[in-house]
């Protein structure tokens, strides 16, 4: 009876040693893939950053071949700041931590499914509110997804707020845009909806280059951010028709750019049919918020569609213009989160607020919440 009990108490040990780290959610490596959506340059994490990665860390730090390269970054500099160079052809080890910046192509993304394993997560804007099965497959895989458009406790000054880093490149550049495609007749003049990031970077670089912008918003607390940027500043009244109260303004909009945003919401109509045939002729529309469900009629994703002598525009991702900045930029969010979600013992601390806030699939579960929904 004795040696039965040793003997069971020995496999129990035993069982808990070899698959504790399955169990508890414990990491073995980082993996950061490289980018495969058409102009993707960025990547998650960059060299400096890796050295910039808690002292303490239990787990191996993989980069996949020529995953920097577009952001100016070798796998010998990776090497150098102590990762391991990685290919998939190796498969994708169980209790694997993925970094990315977004989701993959089809293609991609069929090939990364067949690979993951047991206890596999993966971190990235994933686009839970776009078009398309990739959330549906997650599920199915098993594996657990955290998306970072789905804060919600952040604030725009907090360093672990990737939305917020990338949106402040992509409102300079989305103006930028807009001046470039401009070739109408009258004055440039920069219409903004919204109040994020996004749209103060925008009013900023139109102040540099003595464009004069308008800004709508929700809220008037956001007013003297606006009028320093020398900005006139609208808020919408409360009612259902926002492009209704909207469309008088356009009438003398040359370049406008929509940003408005609420995790896990999609954005509402604000620019419809009617609006569009306001709007002055070579007039540019620049929709930041496709990914999300648009806020413009008629816009489509990584399409210029010209409607009524209107162009409208999107870009899925203007940072990945500015890969090694913008890459800088992601990855210090990142390490700051990795450093908040991750205990001393490599584990992800699947209660923390923060993941709580931004899961899209766990455990063959999708989160309600990516909808929209209370």
């Amino acid at each position: 009876m004795l040696f039965r009990l040793l003997f069971y108490v020995l496999c129990m040990t035993y069982t808990f040693c070899v698959l504790g780290d399955d169990m508890n959610g414990k990491i073995k490596q980082i993996l950061v893939l490289q980018e495969t959506r058409e102009g993707e340059g960025r990547v998650a994490l960059t060299p400096s950053t890796i050295a910039s990665l808690p002292s303490h860390r239990k787990y191996q730090i993989c980069v996949e071949s020529g995953a920097g390269l577009k952001a100016g970054f070798t796998d010998s500099d990776y090497i150098n700041a102590g990762a391991e160079i990685f290919s998939l052809s190796r498969g994708i080890p169980s209790n694997t931590l993925i970094l990315r910046v977004k989701r993959p192509t089809e293609n991609r993304k069929q090939l990364e499914n067949e690979l993951f394993q047991s206890n596999t997560y993966m971190i990235g804007f994933l686009d839970p509110l776009a078009e398309g099965d990739h959330i549906k497959e997650w599920q199915a895989c098993g594996i657990n997804t955290f998306s970072v458009d789905c804060f919600k406790s952040l604030s725009v000054d907090d360093p672990k707020n990737m939305q917020a880093a990338m949106s402040w490149i992509a409102g300079r550049l989305a103006f930028q845009d807009g001046i470039h495609r401009y070739k109408g007749n009258q004055a440039k003049k920069l219409t903004v909806i919204g109040t994020g990031p996004a749209s103060l970077s925008a009013v900023l670089e139109a102040k540099k280059q003595g464009v004069p912008s308008q800004v709508f918003g929700k809220q008037e607390r956001y007013r003297a951010k606006f009028e320093k940027a020398e900005a006139v500043y609208h808020v919408f009244p409360e009612m259902s028709n926002q492009a209704l109260f909207l469309r008088p303004y356009l009438k003398e909009a040359t370049i406008v750019i929509t940003a408005p945003r609420t995790a896990r919401v999609r954005p509402p109509l604000l620019i419809d049919e009617e609006s569009l045939t306001v709007l002055p002729k070579g007039a540019v529309v620049i929709d930041l918020t496709v990914n999300e469900g648009a806020s413009v009629a008629k816009a489509k994703s990584d399409q210029v569609v010209v409607s009524n002598g209107v162009m409208i525009v999107h870009v899925s991702g203007y940072p990945k213009a500015e890969p090694q900045a913008a890459s800088e930029a992601y990855a210090k969010c990142m390490v700051h989160l990795l450093a908040d979600i991750l205990s001393s013992e490599g584990e992800i601390q699947l209660d923390h607020p923060l993941l709580q806030e931004c899961w899209i699939t766990q455990n063959g579960e999708c989160n309600p919440k990516i909808r929209g929904e209370p």
